[in-house]
């Protein structure tokens, strides 16, 4: 028995250097996550129990953010439209790209395959800001390409960006624009590890085109649509932020406001700490009971296997 036991101990040092190796090399990548992304979520919550504007003494409130934020009109506007963006963002983030995704494979020739493929995801490497200054070009009321071209056609010139009829579906056609072309490359890496043989079953079983995408296709690509999926809802209220602080300023009248714009409003522009921490809480709290809920009820989607 102790001749085992010392034949072991080469075997524990070798797994305790590996151990020790290990944390040496996590160490600093912990580290700066601990640091600029944990213990500002950490503080985050702690401010948003008090009243604080960056210059005045720190002082403790309770829970009165929580409960005053609820008669903000502001945080009201940004909570519906945050849900507004969700859906509208949805048929960009994940029908269009799925559509597209089918379609382009279905292109015979591989130099227009692969061409359609970059146009579609140029926007996508490209700063949202700058894209978002192209399309403040393209809907200015007074000089831009997309009113100069209704005059053209002897239409009148519409305010697109002020108007609280054009302004929001504005913001969504920036967003869905930049970010299509992502998920439609998920999509595509998601039908390409389809196996063959299993479309090539169904066709032989008699299956037509629409029955083999719907009932072999789709269920196959269930683990990508379900990341797409959730990734798109959680993205439709963070990546509008740009878009809105660039092109709207969350107007006219908080039409085009959500709830990552409301958060900045309160703390850089009213100075309101402590409200802007405890709207940013209930934020990440809903979104992850979002996507709890929608990772359990897609769970049979391939998120895990049984």
């Amino acid at each position: 028995m102790v001749l085992k036991n010392e034949k072991d101990l080469p075997a524990r040092r070798r797994v305790r250097r590996e151990a020790a190796g290990f944390w040496l090399w996590l160490f600093p990548v912990a580290a700066a996550y601990g640091v600029f992304k944990y213990w500002p979520m950490c503080y985050s919550f702690i401010l948003s129990f008090a009243n604080w504007n960056f210059i005045s003494d720190f002082s403790w409130v309770g829970l009165s953010n929580y409960t005053n934020m609820f008669s903000k009109t502001m945080f009201i506007k940004g909570m519906v439209n945050t849900l507004k963006y969700i859906v509208y963002l949805f048929p960009f983030f994940v029908i269009l790209p799925l559509v597209l995704s089918v379609m382009l494979l279905n292109v015979r020739n591989r130099f227009a395959q692969e061409l359609y493929k970059t146009l579609f995801f140029i926007p996508n490497i490209l700063a949202l800001s700058i894209v978002c200054m192209v399309w403040l070009w393209i809907f200015s009321s007074s000089y831009g390409l997309l009113n100069n071209s209704l005059v053209r056609l002897g239409m009148a010139p519409v305010n697109w960006l002020t108007n609280s009829r054009t302004a929001f579906s504005c913001i969504v056609a920036v967003c869905g624009w930049k970010y299509l072309g992502m998920n439609m490359i998920l999509f595509i890496a998601g039908l390409l590890n389809i196996s063959r043989d299993c479309v090539e079953a169904a066709y032989i079983d008699g299956a037509g085109g629409w029955q083999c995408f719907w009932r072999i296709k789709m269920p196959l690509l269930a683990p990508t649509t379900v990341y797409v999926v959730i990734t798109s809802v959680i993205f439709a209220a963070e990546r509008g932020f740009t878009a809105i602080s660039v092109l709207t300023s969350g107007g006219p009248s908080y039409t085009t406001t959500n709830l990552s714009y409301v958060i900045y409003e309160f703390a850089f522009k009213y100075y309101n700490i402590g409200t802007a921490s405890a709207i940013s809480t209930f934020t990440s709290l809903f979104f992850l009971m979002l996507t709890i809920i929608m990772m359990r009820t897609m769970g049979g989607y391939g998120y895990h296997e049984e």
